[in-house]
This record gives structure tokens, C-alpha cells and sequence, in this order.
């Protein structure tokens, strides 16, 4: 791996991995959800993401589709709290059509009003289609139950009400584009069939024009929290009851070391071999889904370290979660088996080399870890930090991050089932039995009528 700076500010990574026959060339914008610190402005950072492919005056969208289809490429991009990752993979013969025309968008992106609307239409879709998953549901509520100042308590794609009023915003959508999609705030990953040189020749000619400075908004900083917080939730429709917990831990950036460490936990405590799934899952039956995923704590800022779990629909949220925390205090004091660690360990670091065979895979791992610990190494630094992690560790994470005091908890249950007087027959209208009969209650303000 190689790392060259233009003038501009612009990183170029490049990642030789010869006789793929493919070359990754991915561009990182260092802004997220995370970025969106404006009342009403929530969502633009994911909204860019779907905006960057609506083409340039040069490169129209219609344009910049045949192009990329003619090349043979597989094209897509995402959004998360912290960056956005467009992430073409290319033929190697093709490396050389698709630079000028990846540059054009990042310099000249030309979004007319009226294609700008539509895609704010296809956002709204997006969210809708949301709003139909509990799960979507649950994450929104932990956020707001977590994060009571800072950005990450919305999600990546953004308020309701924001996203709705995106189609009047087109001139503020302009100003969002000029202070984030800047040189310095990004880094190119060419990582495949590629030659240093060749990569970085093509960039130096089609991106050293390129100008601006990012952007520093004010994150409000969140503070400590002093106390357990827990929100019920009632589904709309039937489904199976749910629990979420998140714990608070610090910044990728700020702490690698016992963010690697909390990674470990995850895969220790919560994965298929340790003691809580095998009793409550397999032995117990009383959950259906129990995981953790450590990439949950990979956050620019402080984030959450996760649980999630399906219940069995006569499982109390309460015995659920006072196993888990049972079982995190258990961690704490230390009596979690060295041989049980090491073998956690070992499987986090195998499904991390696992999921980096190929160029994408490498390219969106390393501009992950990029993006959260703010270093183009922040990859390697993290596999050096997972390597190190000793039993001490663990128990000093699990009894400094994963206690009741940093803790909030979101359950979900579907609707009440009425009662079986509920469901008894009722007098039909007209034919109440005598003194029976009462005036209809007044209607207040805000009920249904």
C-alpha cells in the first residue's frame, strides 16, 4: 500500500493486488450523518449520495450511465454516521475511461432543479419503505434515547419531516455540495490490477485542478450519561418482540485500543459459541436472534456498542436483559476463560481477512477504518490493536463501558391482543337494555374522529 497527497489536499491510496483483472477505484467523502448539524437539515449527506450520479453538463446522467455500462463496470455508493463511500469497480483496461469521468462528478456535479426533486422523491420512497421495518423503527429510537445532543442521534437517511421538505431546500442542497465534496475531505482507493504510477498519473492530471476546503461544522459534544434509559415501543402490526441496547464507548480516533478490545467482546460474549447464546438460544429457547456486531463500534465520535435479540413471544424483555448484563458483569470480573478470548479473537480477525478478498472488499475495509479513526492506516493500526488484546482488557472494557449506567434499552412488542371481554358480543345500537344508554364522550383535540 501507497499513499501520495496532491496539493489540493487530495489522497490518493493505492493497494496492488496483480492478476484480479479488476481495479476498485473508490472514492471517500469524509462526511456522514454525522456532518448534518443544521435544524431541518438532516439527510443530505445520504441524499448527495443518490445526486452524485445525476450526471455534470459535461456528462449528462443518461450519459454517464452508458459510459460506465460500456466499461463494464459495477457501480453503486453508500452512506453511513460517518462518510460516504461511491465505490465503482472497473475492468483494468477500463481504469483510464473512468478517472476523467469519476473527477468530472466530484468537481461539476449539474443537478437541474427538477431532477434534484425527483430524486428527493425517490429518497421520501426510501424512507417509507423504512418506516415498514420494525427494525428501522428501533434504531431510530435508540439514537434519539442515546444521543440527546450530538448527530448521531438521527439517522443516515434523515428525519421524517426533513426528508419530506428536501424538494423546497435546492438552493441549500448547493452549499451542502460546496463545503463537504472538497479535496482534502476525500481519499481515492485504487486497489486491484493497478500500477501506482498509472493510478496516480491519471489522477494528477484529471483532479489537481480541483479546489476548496472542507468545511468544520460544530458537532455538539454529548454528555456523560449519569443513568440507565429505557423506551417501549408498540409496533403497528404483528411481529416478533424485539430488544436493542446500547451501551456508550468511545471514539475509533480517540481510543482504538479499547475499541478493538470491545470488538473482541462482541464476537466473546454474543457470538454462536459463547455461553448466553448457547443458553438462551439453544439450551433456554427463549430468544431467536442474539448478536452484536463489532463494526458497531467503529465510530468517528463516541458511538454504541450494540446488542440486539429476537424474543419468543412469552420471553420478558426483563429476563433478557438482565442476562445480558449478567453476563457482561461476568466479563467485567474477569471470568471470562483466556482459551474462550483467544478463540474470539482469532475468529474476529479471520472474518475481517475473510471479507478482504478481493478489491472491493479491501477498498471498503480500508476506507472504513480511514473514515472513523481519521488515517488512511487506521486498517492496519486496528489489526495491530485486535492482536494485542489480552483477558485484561476485555474485563477492563466490560466493567468501564458496558455497565447499567451507560446503558439504553429499546423493546418492541406488537399490538395487545384484546381481551377476551374485549371480544365479547355488544348490545347492537338501538337495542342497549334499559339504563344503559350514555351520551357519546366529546371529542378532544387531536383524537380521531
Amino acid at each position: 500500500m501507497t499513499v501520495d497527497s496532491l496539493e489540493n489536499g487530495l489522497t490518493v491510496v493505492t493497494v496492488p493486488m496483480p492478476g484480479t483483472g479488476v481495479v476498485a477505484f473508490y472514492t471517500l467523502v469524509r462526511a456522514g450523518a454525522r456532518d448534518e448539524v443544521e435544524k431541518g437539515r438532516s439527510g443530505y449527506a445520504h441524499l448527495f449520495e443518490h445526486l452524485m450520479f445525476r450526471g455534470t453538463e459535461k456528462v449528462p446522467a443518461r450519459e454517464y450511465e452508458r459510459r460506465m455500462q460500456a466499461m463494464g463496470a459495477d457501480n453503486n455508493a453508500f452512506t453511513t454516521n460517518d462518510f460516504t463511500l461511491y465505490v465503482p469497480v472497473i475492468p483494468k483496461e477500463s481504469l483510464a475511461d473512468l478517472v476523467p469521468i469519476e473527477a468530472d462528478r466530484f468537481q461539476r456535479l449539474s443537478v437541474a432543479e427538477n431532477a434534484y426533486k425527483d430524486e428527493t422523491g425517490a429518497v421520501n420512497g426510501e424512507l417509507n419503505k423504512s418506516l415498514s421495518n420494525p427494525g428501522w423503527f428501533m434504531d431510530e429510537a435508540l439514537r434519539e434515547l442515546s444521543f440527546l445532543k450530538h448527530t448521531y442521534g438521527h439517522t443516515t437517511i434523515g428525519y421524517q419531516r426533513d426528508v419530506v421538505a428536501m424538494p423546497k431546500n435546492y438552493a441549500y442542497s448547493k452549499t451542502f455540495f460546496s463545503r463537504y465534496y472538497t479535496p482534502d475531505d476525500c481519499v481515492i482507493w485504487a486497489v486491484g490490477d493497478v500500477e501506482r504510477a498509472k493510478a496516480l498519473e491519471l489522477v494528477k492530471a484529471n483532479y489537481a485542478d480541483w479546489k476548496g476546503k472542507r468545511a468544520e461544522p460544530k458537532i455538539e459534544v454529548e454528555a456523560d450519561q449519569a443513568g440507565a434509559r429505557r423506551k417501549d415501543l408498540v409496533w403497528k402490526g404483528p411481529t416478533t418482540p424485539r430488544i436493542t441496547v446500547g451501551y456508550k464507548i468511545p471514539s475509533a480516533g480517540a481510543n482504538l485500543k479499547d475499541i478493538a478490545a470491545l470488538a473482541v467482546t462482541a464476537t466473546l460474549v454474543f457470538g454462536e459459541p459463547g455461553d448466553l447464546y448457547q443458553k438462551v438460544v439453544v439450551h433456554d429457547q427463549k430468544v431467536i436472534e442474539l448478536s452484536s456486531d463489532p463494526d458497531d463500534a467503529l465510530n468517528k465520535d463516541p458511538g454504541l456498542f450494540r446488542v440486539d435479540a429476537k424474543l419468543k413471544a412469552q420471553t420478558s424483555f426483563d429476563d433478557v436483559l438482565g442476562q445480558v448484563q449478567g453476563a457482561l458483569d461476568s466479563v467485567g470480573r474477569g471470568e471470562a476463560k483466556a482459551a474462550d478470548i483467544e478463540s474470539a479473537r482469532t475468529h474476529l480477525i479471520s472474518a475481517l481477512t475473510l471479507g478482504m478478498q478481493t478489491p472491493g472488499g479491501v477498498a471498503e475495509r480500508l476506507a472504513y477504518l480511514a473514515a472513523v479513526t481519521g488515517d488512511v492506516h487506521g486498517f492496519e493500526k486496528y489489526l495491530a490493536e485486535l492482536r494485542k488484546v489480552t483477558p485484561e482488557d476485555i474485563a477492563r472494557v466490560a466493567k468501564t463501558y458496558l455497565i447499567p449506567t451507560r446503558r439504553n434499552t429499546v423493546t418492541l412488542t406488537p399490538p395487545k391482543e384484546p381481551s377476551a371481554e374485549d371480544k365479547s358480543p355488544k348490545p347492537a345500537s338501538g337495542n342497549k337494555p334499559a339504563g344503559t344508554a350514555k351520551p357519546a364522550p366529546t371529542p378532544k383535540k387531536g383524537d380521531k374522529k
